[in-house]
């Protein structure tokens, strides 16, 4: 008896000692960033200012008959996504950045519809987007993408390639947090296009008796922001690492299952304009697309009061490139990749079926042309599940739906059901970098995907109960 009082008077003293080097922490943190600012002589940015749904932006992107003009926050970047900067001045801008986002990893959390995960909304927003609200989306279009820690690297082509809004959920588990931060400083701080136009959130399991996740922050920023890309993708080279190798006990060590769909939507919710584009990190969309169908949404009035209830969503046939292959930028280099044999329909190996009724044939005869517009309708047909750009008022994703199988179909189903069309644009496309083989997927995938299976049966059903005019069907 007397031994167990010990055990407990020692327990509890652990827990005080704990919660006093938290404090503390917090404080050194404080004082740390209280001190940049001293000497920088700016103010500290918030990283969750304002109570509003969608974050509020500095700059207003200028559209002309001719395209989309800069933001009047910075000129257009054509070159490199990243700068050179010393040792010396990337660690101050790391070391100013991560108490500001420690701080909201620890104050702006809430908890997901589930209660196992915590999201940190705008845990650093960007610094040049569109004036938008959600009664007045900007005219414009995002890309909402999500990834886990490991693949932040591929952040920096697409940011490059896309040259416009993202908004990004980056998912962490608990022993991360800390790489989780410091990666996204060192991005803002090396690549002024990222801090430009990256909006950042934060999704982690929700730790045992839900205390705060203070991450342990002494990781190294980058000796040079010449060397970022090539750190970041040292860290994601595990390759022990294949694509959703996440609960499944990987080296021994058993990690949360990956919420893709639950980071869809908080990246979506981070998007403040009229249309958006749901795709995955490791896809890259063709040059120009985002200039180009803001072009074509103005020439077709898409922004226009009267075509707010429009149920169209836009196409973009998706393709899969051998590691190393250059990344067309449009119609004319796809086409001439494809000839050497080095580009393929995306999932052409994995789940042909489930891209086929896109009629890659029938894209693929029809010439280059100049801008974009509807090549021909599909009815939707299971299991097709296209990338698509949409109005972000569009259905949401599921989020019961984790790992692999699934996930992205029960959303595309549901725009089935709800009466949504969907229209093949002519020269637009994505592509995946890599080949998609069934040995790049963790050993688990088949069990993933059977669970799924039975979940996706399950929400059929629901729909039904959804849109009870609805004649439509998911089979």
């Amino acid at each position: 008896m007397h031994r167990q009082f010990l055990w407990g008077k020692l327990v509890l003293g652990l827990v005080a000692i704990v919660a006093v080097l938290q404090v503390v922490h917090l404080v050194l943190l404080s004082r740390l960033e209280a001190r940049h600012r001293k000497h920088s002589g700016r103010g500290a940015p918030s990283a969750s200012d304002g109570d509003d749904e969608y974050p509020t932006y500095n700059a207003v992107a200028s559209v002309t008959p001719g395209g989309i003009s800069s933001f009047s926050g910075g000129p257009e970047f054509a070159v490199s996504p990243y700068q050179e900067t010393s040792a010396a001045d990337s660690r101050v801008w790391v070391d100013s950045e991560l108490p500001i986002l420690a701080r909201a990893l620890v104050t702006g959390r809430v908890l997901d519809a589930s209660g196992e995960f915590q999201v940190v909304p705008k845990l650093a927003k960007a610094e040049s987007f569109p004036q938008a609200s959600v009664a007045t989306p900007a005219h414009d279009i995002s890309v909402a993408t999500h990834c886990s820690v490991e693949h932040l690297h591929r952040l920096l082509p697409f940011v490059e390639r896309w040259q416009g809004p993202i908004s990004v959920a980056v998912f962490a588990g608990e022993t991360e947090l800390g790489t989780a931060l410091n990666s996204i400083a060192s991005l803002r701080a090396c690549s002024p296009p990222i801090r430009r136009l990256a909006s950042f959130h934060l999704v982690s399991p929700l730790l045992p008796g839900g205390r705060p996740p203070l991450a342990l922050l002494g990781t190294t920023a980058p000796s040079r922001c010449g060397s970022l890309l090539e750190q970041l993708r040292e860290f994601g080279r595990d390759k022990t690492k294949k694509n959703y190798a996440r609960g499944t006990g990987v080296g021994g060590v058993h990690s949360p299952p990956y919420p893709n769909n639950l980071l869809r939507n908080v990246a979506r919710r981070g998007v403040s304009t009229e249309f958006v584009l749901t795709v995955d990190i490791d896809m890259l969309p063709s040059r120009n697309l985002r200039a180009d169908f803001t072009n074509f949404a103005m020439k077709n009035r898409l922004y226009d009061d009267s075509q707010k209830e429009d149920k169209t969503v836009y196409v973009l046939p998706a393709f899969e490139a051998n590691e190393g292959a250059p990344i067309p930028g449009d119609k004319a280099e796809l086409l001439a990749l494809s000839d050497t044999f080095r580009l393929r329909p995306f999932y052409f190996e994995l789940c042909w079926k489930c891209q086929v009724h896109t009629d890659y044939e029938t894209w693929q005869k029809e010439p280059p042309s100049a801008g974009l517009a509807p090549l021909f309708e599909v009815l939707w047909k299971d299991p097709w599940e296209p990338f698509y750009i949409s109005r972000n008022t569009a259905p949401f994703y599921d989020e019961r739906f984790k790992q692999y199988g699934f996930n992205r179909i029960s959303q595309v189903c549901e725009l089935h059901i709800a009466g949504y069309k969907f229209s093949v644009l002519n020269n637009a496309f994505l592509v995946h970098q890599g080949l998609k083989t069934p040995d790049s997927f963790h050993p688990e995938k088949d069990a993933d995907q059977e669970r799924n299976r039975l979940l996706f049966r399950q929400f059929k059903s629901e729909l039904r109960e959804k849109y009870p005019e609805s004649s439509r069907r998911c089979y």
